[in-house]
């Protein structure tokens, strides 16, 4: 099928009306307009027809979108991530589906395959050195022109390109200022929207090709993080070979010469770190400061719980302070199936062959529940445990890890009383418990996600 029959078909009102329903309807990003996603019901109809006729006659414009600012510590500025409008989201969305049917093979592809893949290259013993990029403002370098010449090897629709185009040059401003004089973006694309990752494996998917192609190597690269393993004495000329085909087509690697550098290469017998892994010859284990980061957030869900015991009045409140805490420090322990996808700490790190670390976890968790008096009150699942039921390749066959997509509305009501209380949700349809469940998952799951935030 042609780009063009992929682009009119996923631009049919029956699939956008798909779309705001599944994807948009019960999230809580709001764009500049400040409209919630889920009260674009009330015009949907309107809203899709409008959609429909300017795309069509390619007078479809994108609002501005809402900044929001992310913080990457003390010492980094802030990541800039682009919040549009609940019906910009559609489009987008829509446009991400055409993307994907064209480029099949320059969809993102999760970590754990990538190191899946590096450890089986470590294994086979033909590999002596390594060279690790890493790219400077990676989503900030892309060059429209780059991007677009990449986009039309395979798409000769003017419309969809002149969308995806108005989409990646619409600005991006602070809630509550005035878009009249907001400059449109000449490089780069904006982070946060839902074809950004897709646009940016299609430009540098021309970097890949090089590399993969090549026997003498093993190339590895998730989002900015480049890896390369070599034979003996080759990684500096890779690397230098690598660099100037990054840098002609404007992206930024960080220069490995330089003091302290992100990138940097050397020899398998030395230990490097890359998606958060610590690697050392063909041991893969976690890299020190991943399990600080989840330490912390540990901690952090033990302070909350003797705040809300030291609140609580009632053994009824007592008791809700122990269900919830046992259910926040287990769903960080397993982590969970959610829309088809495997999420949390233990499936990210499932590729490591040095569970020395688990254990370690699982005495953290101990003397965290002996600190805050909770040892016997709250009954922790184990980090070990969790690891070999996340191996499993069947989603539905985990039963000690959370399947959020499988559960019926008896098990949601019980987890959405957790957050509400017995009696507020015992007064809600199946349909609100759904909804509301939902929504406290998907928060949920953006603080396991918040865990393994900066890994590179």
């Amino acid at each position: 099928m042609s780009a063009s029959k992929h682009f009119t078909k996923r631009f049919r009102a029956k699939n956008l009306r798909h779309i705001y329903v599944e994807r948009i309807r019960e999230t809580q990003a709001i764009g500049i307009d400040r409209m919630r996603p889920v009260n674009l019901q009330k015009t949907l109809d309107q809203e899709l027809s409008i959609i429909t006729r300017k795309v069509s006659d390619g007078s479809y414009r994108f609002t501005a979108y809402k900044q929001k600012l992310i913080s990457k510590g003390a010492d980094h500025s802030p990541r800039v991530l682009s919040i549009p409008t609940a019906r910009d989201r559609i489009v987008l969305r829509a446009l991400c589906q055409v993307l994907q049917d064209v480029f099949p093979d320059a969809t993102p592809s999760i970590p754990q395959s990538k190191i899946e893949a590096l450890k089986a290259a470590l294994g086979s013993g033909n590999f002596k050195e390594y060279v690790r990029l890493d790219l400077r403002n990676f989503y900030g370098n892309i060059a429209h022109t780059e991007l677009h010449k990449a986009l039309k090897k395979r798409v000769r629709k003017k419309g969809f390109l002149e969308l995806i185009q108005n989409a990646i040059e619409t600005p991006t401003i602070p809630g509550g200022f005035s878009s009249a004089n907001a400059t449109r973006m000449t490089v780069g694309v904006p982070q946060g929207l839902s074809i950004s990752n897709q646009l940016a494996e299609i430009t540098i998917k021309q970097i890949d090709d090089i590399f993969v192609s090549r026997t003498d190597i093993a190339y590895f690269r998730y989002v900015d993080d480049i890896l390369i393993l070599t034979d003996a004495n080759q990684a500096k000329l890779v690397a230098d070979e690598a660099i100037k085909q990054l840098r002609l087509r404007t992206f930024s690697p960080h220069d490995p010469s330089t003091p302290n550098s992100k990138s940097r290469f050397g020899k398998l017998s030395e230990s490097f770190s890359f998606l958060g892994y610590q690697i050392h010859n063909t041991n893969l284990s976690v890299r020190r400061d991943s399990i600080h980061k989840l330490e912390s957030a540990l901690a952090a869900i033990l302070t909350n719980y003797r705040y809300r015991m030291a609140q609580a009045r009632t053994p009824a409140q007592r008791d809700a302070a122990i269900r919830l805490c046992e259910w926040r420090l287990n769903l960080k322990i397993t982590g969970c199936v959610f829309e088809g996808g495997r999420r949390g700490w233990v499936f990210y790190f499932s590729q490591i062959n040095d569970t020395a670390c688990l254990r370690a976890l699982q005495n953290t968790v101990i003397n965290l529940l002996k600190r805050f008096g909770a040892t016997g009150a709250i009954r922790p699942k184990s980090f070990l445990k969790s690891f070999y039921e996340g191996r499993r390749k069947d989603k539905t066959s985990h039963k000690y890890i959370p399947n959020f997509d499988s559960m019926d509305a008896s098990e949601m009501r019980d987890i959405l009383a957790l957050f509400v209380g017995d009696l507020k949700v015992s007064e809600l349809s199946d349909r609100r418990v759904e909804q509301l469940f939902k929504m406290r998952i998907r928060h949920a799951v953006k603080e396991l996600e918040a865990d393994l935030a900066g890994l590179s």
